[in-house]
């Protein structure tokens, strides 16, 4: 049976959850397009121009939720799981689990999916409820590995996209939804599915790193 606790704790997590598939839901409106018509291009630029208007509003009400829920209970969304050494006995133990899963790699589409554990460079992790737990698991992962060259990504001028939005940064204003990975560096929050795989492809190739040195596992498959 579900306690209290593990259902406001679920319920945290879903809205998280949530948002991160709207921001997918977007991606495929606008992937859906005919390009080739004006009509069409325009209105859906008016329409992406009031979604995400709409999206910042859903984050900031989900956030105070979550405070104000957080502030009265005291109870806060489960934190990503801790560092863990490969030679650890409990890491052997969670990978030879995992190995009876399906494992998926970066390659794929993850629109709509949620993940709940991740195998990187031989270290496992259970217990993550969407793709933030995922990314940010990942750049903590990296951070501790080399945590010089993550700072670097910051002042990694192929990492600014060509509108000039910055993933990675020293200063948590310059994006919407920072998270604190470093005493220096900040990475963006505020992605699809998709988006996060993206991000976590090209900081694996600063770190000289292939699709493979990841698996990840998902919800629906172990809920099959």
């Amino acid at each position: 049976m579900v306690n209290a606790d593990d259902k406001i704790n679920n319920i945290l997590n879903e809205l998280t959850g949530t948002y991160e598939n709207l921001l997918s839901l977007r991606d495929d409106i606008w992937m859906g397009l005919d390009h080739s018509s004006i009509e069409e291009v325009e209105a859906a630029s008016e329409f992406q121009k009031q979604y995400i208007r709409l999206l910042d509003q859903f984050s900031k009400n989900s956030e105070e939720i979550a405070t104000l829920i957080s502030q009265f209970t005291g109870i806060r969304e489960k934190e990503t799981p801790v560092v863990i050494d490969s030679k650890d006995h409990n890491n052997e133990r969670i990978i030879a689990e995992l190995n009876k899963e399906e494992p998926h790699s970066l390659t794929e589409d993850f629109t709509y999916k949620k993940p709940y554990a991740i195998i990187i460079e031989n270290c496992a992790y259970k217990g993550l409820e969407n793709w933030k737990d995922v990314y940010k698991q990942i750049c903590k992962h990296l951070a501790k590995k080399n945590e010089k060259l993550f700072d670097s990504l910051s002042s990694n001028k192929e990492l600014i996209s060509k509108q000039n939005k910055k993933y990675f940064t020293t200063d948590k204003k310059e994006i919407r939804r920072a998270e604190k990975i470093t005493e220096k560096t900040f990475v963006e929050m505020n992605l699809s599915a998709n988006d996060f795989v993206k991000r976590i492809q090209e900081i694996f190739a600063v770190f000289k790193m292939q699709n493979d040195d990841l698996i990840i596992y998902l919800r629906q498959d172990r809920n099959a």
